[in-house]
């Protein structure tokens, strides 16, 4: 039973959502001939190749997706009868989660995580102290205000899934919102549409849950 359902599911995807499926694969296949090249003939090009394919091109075409497919904020359908944003930009994303030392690589160097994050169409605001270790989802839907300082271990997570009673499923997708100046301490766990104040002090193992404000 459980197989049908997942090959009726398969058949349902719409050809966007196939096509968007398959971008991991696409990216780690990019990624492997840019390195290739690198390693063939190693020159500032080269590098530049290899920088643009990890890091540039996902946001660039996340970017484009939205243009065609714009995310709307709230609950929406990923049941395969409609062409999902979000899940074509979990898919755009997931490379990331696969491989996570990428995007711990641009927290040692000040500054450059913000701005990457701002690529992805975020509001980062100046002078954010990020750990290296840490978990940001939904890249697209952080709105960080300044001076914010990230404690390890952190996961910022814009959606939550929800089952649907033979209906597929659905996701809620709302922004994750940190004042200026706030801290958040280790392991604390900020969902959609959860928002922290300015100046506030999140202990660590906290969570703030689904659309709830801390304090």
């Amino acid at each position: 039973l459980d197989r049908g359902r997942c090959a009726q599911r398969r058949r349902m995807m719409t050809p966007a959502d196939r096509l968007f499926s398959y971008f991991p694969l696409m990216m780690t296949v990019a990624s492997l001939m840019a390195l290739g090249v690198f390693a063939q003939w190693p020159s500032l090009w080269s590098a530049a190749l290899l920088v643009f394919v990890v890091y540039f091109l996902p946001p660039i075409v996340q970017r484009i997706m939205f243009r065609w497919a714009p995310l709307k904020h709230g609950i929406s359908p990923i049941d395969g009868r409609t062409f999902s944003p979000w899940l074509a930009a979990h898919n755009i994303q997931a490379f990331y989660d696969a491989l996570p030392y990428l995007e711990s690589l641009l927290r040692v160097f000040p500054g450059f995580y913000s701005m990457w994050l701002r690529m992805w169409g975020a509001r980062v605001g100046y002078g954010v102290e990020w750990p290296v270790r840490m978990d940001v989802l939904d890249r697209h839907l952080m709105d960080i205000g300044n001076r914010v300082v990230f404690s390890r271990e952190v996961e910022l997570c814009a959606h939550v899934r929800q089952k649907t009673d033979g209906a597929g499923s659905r996701v809620l997708v709302r922004p994750v919102r940190v004042g200026s100046y706030a801290f958040i301490g280790a392991g604390a766990r900020i969902g959609p549409g959860a928002s922290v104040p300015h100046n506030a002090n999140v202990p660590a193992l906290t969570v703030v849950g689904v659309n709830e404000s801390y304090g």
